[in-house]
């Protein structure tokens, strides 16, 4: 802040936008009866869900469900033996570090 430089901060922001200044263009409305030509309008009608499809979602969500569940419990029995064979050396490690410590 020497020679009545502004602050560093001061400098990074940005120049603040004069009141005077007013939009460069407006946003049109345009109603729906006075589309553009060319382009194409999309009606997506969506309706309620019969009893067979929230049963037909019902099943997929159950099987995807399942499948996950399988797949986490594979990835379970698969790990466990190894967690069981690290423990099982850390173990023996031990023993064998006290039974050749000497007296």
């Amino acid at each position: 802040m020497q020679n009545g430089a502004p602050p560093r901060c001061a400098l990074m922001s940005k120049p603040p936008k004069p009141q005077s200044e007013e939009p460069r263009s407006e946003p049109e409305i345009i109603p729906p009866d006075h589309a553009e030509r060319g382009t194409e309008r999309v009606r997506l009608y969506i309706a309620k869900p019969s009893p067979l499809g929230l049963i037909l979602v019902a099943l997929i969500i159950g099987f995807l469900s399942a499948a996950a569940l399988v797949v986490l419990l594979g990835a379970f029995l698969f790990l466990l033996p190894l967690a069981v064979l690290v423990a099982t050396g850390v173990i023996v490690a031990g023993l064998v570090r006290f039974y050749f410590r000497g007296p």
